[in-house]
Formats: C-alpha cells, sequence, structure tokens
C-alpha cells in the first residue's frame, strides 16, 4: 500500500515544507489548513511533485472536523501511516496580569486541544494501518521560559506531555510519537512576527551559536527522519535550533 501522511497547518511555513518532502518521498499527502485559497495553493503545489494531495479547510480544535477529516482520509487513501500535527499559533504578548481568559481558550485551543483531537483519531487509524508515526509541533519553548508569552509557552510545553504520554500508550502498537522544538525559522510567520527591523532580524540571530536561522527545508528533513528513519525513537522532543538550548 501506498503511504498516507496527514499533515496540518499544512498550506504554508513548515507545514508545506513538510508535505513537499513527503510528496519527494512518494507519500500521498492530505493538507489540513483554515484557508481554502491557500489550501488550494498548496495541493497543487504538492500534486506537481506526482502524488495525490487532499486539501481540507477547518478546524483543528473542532472535534467533528477533526473525526471528519481522519475518517475521509483513510476512506479516500485506504489508511494512515504518518501525521504532522503542526497547526497553531502565536499568542498576544503581554504580561499575565493583564491577560485575558479569551486569549488563553484561543492559544490553548488551538496549540493543545488540536494535537489532542488529532491524535485521537489518528491513532487508532494507524494501528489498523499496521503500524505508524506522529510528529507534533512543540517549540524551543516547550522546554524553556519566556515572560510575557504565558500561554504560548504553556501550550507547547503542554505538547510535549501529550506526546509523551501517546508514545507509551501506543509503543507496543506499532505506533511512534514524538515532538519536534523549533527554534526561530525563517519562514512567512517569522518574516511577520520581526517586521521591517534589521536590528532586530541580527540580534535574534546572533542570539544562535550558529549565528545563521534555519529554514522550513531543516524542519521538514527532521519531521521525514522522525517518520521514516528513527524507528527506534518514540516520546522525544528534537531540538531544531542552531544549539541554542545547549547554551
Amino acid at each position: 500500500m501506498k503511504k498516507v501522511a496527514f499533515i496540518t497547518g499544512g498550506n504554508t511555513g513548515l507545514g508545506l515544507a513538510s508535505a513537499k518532502r513527503f510528496a519527494r518521498e512518494g507519500v500521498d499527502v492530505v493538507i489540513v489548513g483554515r484557508r481554502a485559497d491557500r489550501n488550494a495553493q498548496a495541493a497543487t503545489s504538492i500534486e506537481a511533485l506526482g502524488v495525490r494531495c487532499l486539501a481540507l479547510t477547518g478546524d483543528v480544535s473542532d472535534e467533528a472536523f477533526v473525526a471528519a477529516a481522519v475518517e475521509q482520509t483513510v476512506e479516500q487513501f485506504g489508511g494512515l501511516h504518518y501525521a504532522f500535527n503542526n497547526a497553531g499559533v502565536e499568542q498576544a504578548i503581554g504580561p499575565i496580569a493583564n491577560s485575558t481568559a479569551d486569549e488563553y481558550t484561543r492559544v490553548m485551543d488551538a496549540n493543545v486541544k488540536g494535537v489532542w483531537l488529532c491524535m485521537k483519531y489518528q491513532l487508532p487509524k494507524m494501528v489498523a494501518s499496521g503500524g505508524g508515526s506522529i510528529v507534533n509541533t512543540s517549540s524551543i519553548f516547550g522546554t524553556l521560559g519566556a515572560g510575557y508569552n504565558q500561554f504560548y509557552v504553556a501550550s507547547k510545553h503542554a505538547v510535549i506531555g501529550l506526546t509523551k504520554s501517546a508514545a507509551l500508550e501506543y509503543a507496543a502498537q506499532s505506533v511512534r510519537v514524538n515532538a519536534i522544538c523549533p527554534g526561530a525559522i525563517r519562514t512567512e510567520l517569522y518574516d511577520r512576527l520581526i517586521g521591517d527591523n534589521p536590528e532586530l532580524d541580527a540580534a535574534v540571530v546572533n542570539s544562535y551559536p550558529t549565528k545563521f536561522l534555519g529554514n522550513d527545508d531543516d524542519v521538514a528533513s527532521a519531521v521525514w527522519w522522525l517518520c521514516e528513519g528513527a524507528g527506534w525513537v518514540t516520546g522525544q522532543s528534537l531540538a531544531i535550533d542552531g544549539g541554542l538550548t545547549i547554551q
């Protein structure tokens, strides 16, 4: 059976780069995103690599949508072997004393509830397909603290906890579950956060031991390795950060 990958946040950035990496390896791809126009553009670029691509538009914090998306994946492609649960959001930066319940819910729903729901429905399908591998997107802030960024930090710590728990539960059923913890990666999101501020960009770059930032293909290669090349690796959190967190 040809293998199938399910990728959330798959229409841009790390998700799209990973979808294309899977496609270059001959894997059919399902991408999930909230914008239909971007989904369509991404699907066209993925299919140009010679595989089938199904683009689904919806919100990963919506359980009915996630359940239907995973079910449609299996119905259309015959199984599920890989998943990259990458969808997530940033938070509005600010002190804890000024934070709101609405902002907490927005961040935790996207970054934690979405990962949980995806795994809830992916894991049984992977077992039924004979095994598989899941990679969840955490962050270097899943291993560190950061002031004024409390909900995002908490959400990325939670992703690592979910990853470890699922890895233990499914290890004997031929499903591995790992997380990636990227640092600053040159993507559209990074450019939006930095803005037109070369001094800030230089300060970020110089905080990394490598003195340069990673790109989305660096992350895509790590995701592919965790899915296909890391046969005895499960429950781990792989830092992709140019050495930042070992300082």
